[in-house]
Order: C-alpha cells, then sequence, then structure tokens
C-alpha cells in the first residue's frame, strides 16, 4: 500500500527538480505540492486512526453499526475513500510536470499518457475493505512497467487484516512510507522556494 505512489513520486522528481532547467508551470508544480499535502495527510489518517485497532476499544463497543469489527470496517474505509480521492487526484497532477519542448509530461518516460491517464481515473483505487471481512483490496499502479506502451497498468494487492499483528504491521509501513513522501515533499517545497516568487504562483 502507498508503494506506487512513493515509486512514482522518486522517479518523476528526481527528472523534475534538477539542477539546469526549471518547470515552467509554477501554478502545476505548486498543485503537485498542495495535493501531495492532501495526500499525507489522508494517508497518516487511514494508518493512525482506525487502522491498527485491536477491536476490544470502548468506542467501538454497543455501536450502532453492529459488532465492533463492523464499525471498524465502516470508519476504516471512510478513511480509505479519502485517500482514494487525494491519490487519484495527485497521480492526474504528475501528468502536468513537463518542461519547454516537451511533447508529453515526464509521466510519458514510464507510462503511456493516455493510458495512464484512464487508468487513475477508472480503475485505480487506494483500497477498500470487503463487506462483512477483512480483507484489504487494493488496485494500485503497476511500478515494473517496462514498455511505455503497456496497456496493463494495475496491480491487484490483498491484505488480510484478520489479525491485530497484520493491521499492526500495515500500520508501520505506511508510517514508513509517509514518512519518504513527507522528505519529497520538502525536496518539492525547497524547489519552490528557489525557483519561483509568490507572482509566479498566483
Amino acid at each position: 500500500m502507498l508503494s506506487d505512489i512513493v515509486h512514482i513520486t522518486k522517479q518523476i522528481f528526481d527528472e523534475a527538480l534538477i539542477e539546469d532547467k526549471t518547470l515552467p508551470s509554477a501554478k502545476v508544480v505548486y498543485s503537485v505540492y498542495t495535493n501531495l499535502s492532501t495526500l499525507i495527510s489522508d494517508a497518516s489518517l487511514v494508518a493512525n486512526h482506525y487502522l491498527a485497532l485491536d477491536f476490544t476499544e470502548g468506542y467501538l463497543q454497543d455501536s450502532s453499526w453492529g459488532q465492533p469489527v463492523d464499525k471498524w470496517r465502516k470508519f476504516f474505509n471512510k478513511d480509505l475513500k479519502e485517500l482514494d480521492k487525494a491519490s487519484e487526484k495527485y497521480l492526474h497532477g504528475l501528468h502536468g510536470l513537463s518542461f519547454d519542448g516537451m511533447f508529453e509530461a515526464l509521466v510519458s518516460n514510464h507510462y503511456n499518457c493516455k493510458i495512464y491517464y484512464g487508468f487513475v481515473r477508472d480503475q485505480y483505487n487506494a483500497g477498500f475493505v470487503e463487506p462483512c471481512g477483512k480483507m484489504l483490496y487494493i488496485t494500485a499502479l503497476k511500478t515494473d512497467v517496462r514498455d511505455n506502451e503497456d496497456y496493463y497498468l494495475q496491480k491487484h494487492i490483498k491484505i488480510d487484516l484478520s489479525t491485530y499483528e497484520s493491521r499492526l504491521k500495515l500500520k508501520q509501513e505506511l508510517n514508513q512510507k509517509i514518512d519518504t513522501l513527507k522528505t519529497e515533499h520538502q525536496r518539492l517545497k525547497s524547489y519552490i522556494q528557489s525557483r519561483y516568487t509568490l507572482d509566479n504562483l498566483l
């Protein structure tokens, strides 16, 4: 979970945030920055809100939603839905990064832009827990694409969250990835501060 976001963020930032060129559209760059801010915030909520509960918590008991696991599933899915929206918006925003003279965006170095855009819009899913169960399903962006004409970009992932230990493990993994994204976020912030004025961003 989030591995695809970390991977493409590092790939695109390595190509975009270079010393001898400046991305021409400050507003597009700043939009990517704010979208990544939202994604990090929503990912932190997924990791640290309802995910790693052991179902003995008082606020899960005697709920109108049913059993403790039912309330857990309801609110964890709610957090996942917000992360999904933020992830799609961020991935679409990356599609706007390019240098002057480029026919297509930097994303085209790795994916066919039309296929990428359609996949993110129609198929990408940051995750949801199945009804009446504890299995997490994710439709992620494939990161090992070798041909940017590859039409099959989805990577289906299942994570069994039936034990407290599995939920705690996912929480720890997510927080590690969030820390990586925070580093990239700060890197983008420094780039913006060094390359653009306030007038460029307005």
